[in-house]
């Protein structure tokens, strides 16, 4: 996943966005994702801090 920056602060940028508890994500000239946004966006976290 090399087209987005993240840093050291990702995590709690990625936390902060899902304590608003989305419904739907998505991504510019993408497709939406709807669901518990919340627990994706925790999920990629996790993910990123391997």
């Amino acid at each position: 996943m090399d087209y987005f920056s993240h840093s050291k602060n990702t995590r709690a940028v990625l936390e902060r966005l899902a304590a608003t508890r989305p419904t739907t994500l998505a991504c510019m000239h993408g497709s939406a994702w709807r669901g518990d946004g919340a627990g994706l966006l925790r999920a990629l976290a996790d993910e990123l801090s391997l």
